[in-house]
């Protein structure tokens, strides 16, 4: 096995799965970044979890930022192999977090092996439960704004694209909501509001504001997408309903204001609230997610060389969110996507990725390393 393919297994070993501890895995990580000479930090969360950023080079403003999240969606069932052990067949690596995103940690610390002379920042950023909405990420940011020197020109994000660089990705909001009434016989439902009738108006209104949004853009994309992903209430067909959970979200360009899309569906909420206030009710709304959406300027310069480093053609969107526009937004640098192996196989059975992904992704990470932060005289050769 390669460098990078015996870091994978060893990292695929961990069964980091959001909301449980990860600060093993980081601890083992922060053993390699020490012994390379680098600088760990842990940046503590809830209940054994931390971000990690490892830095290499001088204590000074500039250089390079590589991100990734340590924490992995349930494995479930239906694997042909163990998800957490890694598993070679075909030229492909099996196990949960291949990759999203280890296979792309697992090539850092490869090719932070094989650089000299870093004498521009490299920073390492790893954070905890991204995965269910970019947890870990508000302390991560809260340590950057107090230490003013971690301020890379470029953030590179190693999620799964096939290594194709992206600039751009929609912004996210979640929303729990519960709707609390009063139950009653059926036959009282002219004058006892239903909780579940309330659910299913916001729902409506949820579907109103899709249709405003429901042709693509001019690139094939959507500008909004709103989903409602669970109702949940009632007990019977002759009971009125005294309570129902409904939780939605919405996906928004990073030009467009969630809070303004979401007032006529606010309205609907405090409409319906009043109904069942008036019968000791009311409704209760729980923001569960909120990050931005990313949206980087592809005229950059830094934005030419990944792409030119990349050799995958010019940057493209994707569809799903990631932690960019959080760091595109603290930061306020070009902010870009690029990792190695396919999204579509995430999140589910039998993921993967082939060898062919990571070493292009060691090379594209080398060569952009040595280009920003390494001394081209004395860099380790390609």
């Amino acid at each position: 096995m390669s460098s990078t393919e015996t870091f994978l297994a060893s990292l695929i070993g961990f069964a980091t799965e959001s909301r449980t501890p990860n600060h093993e895995l980081q601890r083992w990580i922060a053993d390699r970044v020490e012994e390379l000479g680098g600088r760990p930090t842990f940046i503590e969360g809830p209940a054994g979890r931390a971000n990690l950023l490892a830095s290499f080079g001088p204590d000074a403003p500039g250089g390079l930022l590589l991100a990734a999240h340590t924490d992995v969606v349930p494995a479930g069932s239906g694997w042909a192999t163990n998800p957490y052990a890694l598993t070679e067949r075909e030229g492909c690596f099996f196990g949960r977090g291949t990759a999203d995103m280890k296979g792309f940690i697992a090539a850092t610390l490869c090719v932070l092996q094989r650089v000299t002379d870093v004498r521009a920042p490299l920073h390492l950023a790893l954070s905890f439960d991204e995965e269910i909405g970019c947890a870990g990420m508000p302390t991560m940011l809260a340590y950057l704004a107090e230490h003013t020197t971690v301020a890379p020109d470029l953030v590179l994000i190693g999620e799964p694209t096939m290594m194709i660089p992206r600039h751009r990705h929609l912004g996210k909001v979640a929303f729990d909501v519960t709707f609390r009434g009063i139950s009653g016989h059926s036959s009282r439902s002219p004058e006892v509001p239903s909780t579940l009738t309330s659910a299913a108006r916001v729902a409506l209104a949820l579907e109103a504001l899709q249709d405003a949004y429901r042709s693509p853009d001019d690139a094939g994309g959507y500008q909004v997408t709103v989903n409602c992903g669970a109702i949940h209430g009632g007990t019977a067909v002759n009971v009125i309903a005294d309570r129902c959970d409904l939780s939605f979200e919405l996906r928004h360009a990073p030009e467009l204001d969630p809070d303004q899309l979401l007032a006529p569906v606010l309205q609907t909420l405090a409409s319906q609230g009043q109904l069942l206030e008036a019968v000791g009710g009311g409704v209760d709304i729980h923001e569960v997610t909120r990050y931005p959406g990313l949206a980087t300027d592809t005229s950059h310069p830094l934005v030419t060389l990944v792409e030119r480093i990349a050799d995958a053609g010019r940057c493209q969107s994707i569809g799903f969110g990631t932690e960019g526009g959080l760091y595109g937004q603290a930061l306020e640098v070009p902010t870009l996507i690029c990792g190695p192996g396919d999204i579509a196989v995430a999140h589910r059975p039998d993921e993967y990725v082939s060898r062919e992904q990571l070493h292009r992704c060691e090379g594209f990470l080398k060569t952009l390393i040595e280009t920003l932060c390494c001394s081209p005289a004395t860099a380790d050769g390609p």
